[in-house]
């Protein structure tokens, strides 16, 4: 213990000093507080440095344009132009404060004054008037004579007449004075306002020079209101700051400059039809809206699901506001991404919202048996890429067992093929087939080996504008080789058996309602030959045992349950799987999946992030399977690229939907050419017509360009402005020749009225027209016109029938040099378009051989008028040739 005497010693608590401890503390609170304002000033508001360097980006950028303009403004005749103005403008001065101007000003005013007293004396007599009228009125109510009265009355309206024309005349005189004074003015303002033009460039560059200087940092901020949900579905208000850094999103000029600073790729096209006051940034690009922070901004930190978007990821936002949508000239991965799951038949095990009505992409199983041999069947099932490298059906990894089973089931539950044509009893040439392949239209469609292009194809990217290729929605013609859009026959022989394919060649839609595949209208011995010709591309290869073993009851029923297992109904058409459920997870958020949701098994190797997990998924879906968990997921053998084109579209898919007055329909031609588009696609039409400026991939089995099949719509010439539509519509169901030299057929695809209906419109829509379906009329015929119309087709003068083939008779010159039966023309040209292809053939259509006859038309028709006679010869052709 402590000594009494000890204690006695030490310094009471009042007494002791506590200078030491106030000044650590100060000194403490000092620095804390300059930790707090320099934490608050540089460390938590970096978008202040963005704007004090964007501000020196941007002064500097105006400084070379003030300079440039001033250098303009130096120029030897700008300053000979300025000095003469200069001049002009003192001359002018002078002229308005000199004698003359003096002289007419003091007219005016003395003019004025003799308006203003006559002007006051009609009032007064006006006013004089009122007053008698008012007694007139009122004598008559009391009964009075109101004849004296009513002499004012006249003599009072005499003198406001006198006075009304007096003051007409003197306004007139005013007027005329005032415009003398005028027009000295009016040489001053001109002259200075032509000064001020001159000058104005660099006003406006010095002013906004000074408005930099005078900038503060400040937060910029944006209110969107109700494009936004929250949780209970109910429109919220949300904030975005993010032009606080991204400063030049609006401003043209900083389209190379490093990030912050950068000017918004395609500015006018988005920031025109997406002003960022209404629609924000996060709504396209997400992110962490109200945040300043650059990390958080992006949102990219914990517990934020919406990170920034980035690179091409930035496209799956289209989506949200235009969901009818397919394609987007600014967003091509995204619509890429979503051609390839209507081309794969992702919908077929996934619900996809958009995808409900789409065709299954599988050929139809229900009659497999009476097509293909047993043991290819097998094969095909257990690896279908070691028969066709580029097929869409992707690989199970089944076992041998497995792929004996399905074959059992398919073939067993297969049904009786319809009743089928007997090719022909006399032997067919194999070389007489190979020669109608080459020439009828299969290789707008088909690869065939041996069968070789003979000229380099068109519509390369090269032949196409940098502006074409960003609304086109036609990739070029394929080489070759590269020609998938249909099978590739190089093994049919080993697939098929020959009775079977006669069959199909001679009617398609027999064996299969919904197929693709047209018919080309081929006679018994033509389809018998091209049957010959294809059953020499390949060789079946039998394996012992297979017939015997598909027919065993307990391999059938295993290939029931595994095709329930697999989901093959979802692409294909089987019996007994009419009815069955989709087997997959529905992808229709998917894009929304939190990283729980996904199993990524033993894995470990993949990141843990959406990203990696849908990447590798569609790459190798079996990297996830564990010993329990089974992946059913078939490998299609994406390339690095095509599985990053189909993850930009599964990101875009999400049950997020925006408010409805932020949501864009289709207008009507839109969808007219969206639906058109389709068809085209479906149907591949550009595989032999050029169409949009691109396709007519077919042309380069001919060594003769007039032997392919003509172009639809290229340059400015478009089916649509060109035929009737009518015409069309039944062309389309029912084709005719129009040029009966050509070798290749104009198929028939057997499409639906409705169908039919789209690809009428589509063509009238690219062709501009707003009525498609109109009553073709020129009128009653003038007997003249008729005449001079026929005359001036005749062999005296363009000779047309050299060329053009006029009903059942042939036109003169050899069929290299033949054009279309002029015949038909009232059931199938426009007569507009008639007169414009008339007048420049060439710049409707570069390279046409058609010779272009204006200017310089003959002298002695119709006193050598050229509208007069090329209306003759429209009303000759829509006549048909009447006299």
């Amino acid at each position: 213990m402590r000594s009494w005497s000890g204690w006695r010693t030490s310094k009471l608590a009042e007494q002791r000093s506590l200078r030491v401890l106030f000044f650590i503390s100060s000194m403490l609170f000092m620095l804390v507080a300059v930790w707090a304002v320099w934490n608050e000033g540089k460390t938590r508001r970096p978008w202040k440095a963005y704007q004090q360097e964007f501000n020196r980006l941007e002064s500097q950028q105006i400084t070379r344009e003030l300079a440039a303009e001033r250098s303009k403004l130096n120029a030897p005749e700008v300053r000979v132009a300025l000095a003469k103005l200069q001049q002009d403008l003192k001359a002018a001065q002078a002229r308005l404060a000199g004698p003359e101007s003096a002289k007419v000003q003091q007219l005016l005013a003395q003019r004025e004054a003799e308006y203003t007293e006559i002007n006051r004396q009609a009032q007064f007599i006006k006013s004089q008037l009122d007053e008698t009228l008012y007694w007139v009125e009122h004598a008559v109510y009391e009964k009075k004579d109101p004849a004296k009265l009513r002499v004012k009355v006249a003599a009072l309206e005499e003198k406001l007449r006198e006075l009304t024309t007096q003051v007409d005349k003197l306004s007139a005189r005013v007027e005329e004075a005032r415009d003398g004074v005028k027009r000295f003015q009016t040489d001053v303002d001109t002259i200075q306002s032509r000064i001020e033009e001159l000058n104005a460039p660099v006003i406006t560059l010095e002013r906004r020079l000074e408005s930099i200087e005078g900038r503060s940092p400040e937060i910029k901020q944006m209110v969107v209101e109700g494009l936004a949900t929250n949780e209970f579905k109910v429109p919220i208000l949300t904030v975005d700051r993010c032009a606080t850094c991204h400063l030049a999103i609006d401003r043209p000029g900083f389209e190379q400059a490093e990030q912050p600073f950068r000017t918004h790729p395609h500015r006018e096209i988005l920031l025109g039809n997406h002003r960022s006051a209404r629609f924000g940034c996060t709504s396209c690009h997400q992110g962490q809206g109200p945040t300043l922070e650059v990390d958080a901004a992006h949102g990219e930190v914990s517990h934020w699901d919406r990170p920034l978007l980035r690179g091409d990821f930035v496209q799956t936002s289209c989506r949200k506001c235009h969901t009818d949508k397919k394609e987007f000239a600014l967003a091509p991965v995204y619509s890429r991404g979503r051609q390839m799951v209507e081309d794969l038949g992702c919908f077929g095990c996934h619900t996809i919202a958009g995808f409900e009505k789409i065709q299954k992409v599988g050929p139809d199983l229900t009659r497999i048996a009476g097509k293909v041999d047993p043991s290819w069947l097998v094969r095909w099932i257990k690896q279908p890429r070691a028969h066709l490298p580029k097929t869409k059906m992707p690989h199970f990894d089944l076992s041998d067992d497995d792929a004996l089973s399905i074959a059992a089931y398919l073939l067993r539950a297969s049904q009786p093929m319809p009743a089928l044509g007997s090719a022909p009893k006399a032997p067919a040439s194999v070389e007489r087939g190979r020669e109608i392949v080459s020439t009828v239209g299969c290789l707008g469609c088909h690869r065939i080996p041996g069968i070789e292009a003979k000229t380099p194809p068109v519509g390369t990217p090269a032949a196409v504008s940098p502006a074409h290729t960003l609304t086109s929605p036609f990739a070029p013609p394929p080489s070759p080789e590269d020609q998938d859009f249909a099978p590739d026959l190089s093994k049919i022989a080993g697939k098929v058996n020959a009775e079977w394919l006669f069959a199909w060649l001679k009617n398609p839609k027999q064996l299969r309602p919904t197929t693709r595949m047209p018919d080309l209208r081929l006679s018994d011995e033509e389809a018998g030959a091209v049957t010959a010709f294809l059953m020499t591309l390949g060789q079946k290869q039998t394996v012992a045992g297979v017939e015997r073993e598909v027919r065993r009851v307990e391999r059938i029923a295993a290939g029931e349950r595994l095709i329930r297992k697999r989901g093959c109904f979802g692409c294909h058409d089987i019996k007994g799987f009419e009815t069955s459920e989709k087997i997959a997870p529905d992808l229709s958020n998917f894009s929304r999946k939190r990283l729980l949701e996904l199993f990524f098994g033993e894995a470990v190797q993949v990141k843990q992030t959406w990203q990696d997990y849908t990447f590798w998924k569609l790459k190798n879906p079996r990297i996830y399977a564990t010993e329990r968990v089974e992946q059913l997921m078939p490998n299609f053998g994406f390339t690095d690229d095509e599985a990053k084109t189909l993850m930009v579209y599964l990101k875009s898919l999400s049950a997020d939907r925006v408010q409805p007055q932020f949501q864009r329909g289709l207008s009507g031609e839109e969808r007219a050419i969206q639906n058109g588009r389709t068809l085209v696609k479906r149907y591949n039409c550009n595989g032999c017509h050029v169409i949009e400026g691109q396709g007519g991939a077919i042309a380069q089995y001919y060594a003769n360009e007039t032997r392919v099949p003509p172009p639809l719509e290229v340059g400015t010439m478009h089916e649509g402005e060109k035929v009737q539509a009518t015409w069309l519509y039944q062309f389309l169901g029912r084709p005719t020749p129009l040029r009966p030299w050509l070798d290749v057929r104009m198929p028939a695809f057997g499409l639906s009225i409705e169908e039919a209906t789209a690809l009428t419109n589509y063509f009238a829509v690219m062709g501009k027209q707003q009525v498609p379906y109109e009553y073709v009329s020129v009128g009653e015929p003038s007997p003249e016109l008729v005449k001079a119309g026929r005359l001036l087709m005749s062999k005296e003068y363009f000779d047309c029938f050299t060329c053009h083939q006029q009903g059942e008779k042939k036109p003169e010159g050899p069929p290299e040099n033949w054009a279309p039966d002029l015949s038909l023309a009232k059931r199938r040209l426009r007569p507009i378009w008639i007169g414009k292809w008339l007048k420049d053939p060439q710049k409707i259509q570069p390279g046409t051989k058609m010779p272009s006859y204006y200017p310089d038309g003959p002298e002695d028709i119709l006193e050598g008028k050229e509208d007069r006679q090329i209306q003759a010869i429209t009303e000759y052709l829509m006549r048909s040739g009447e006299n």
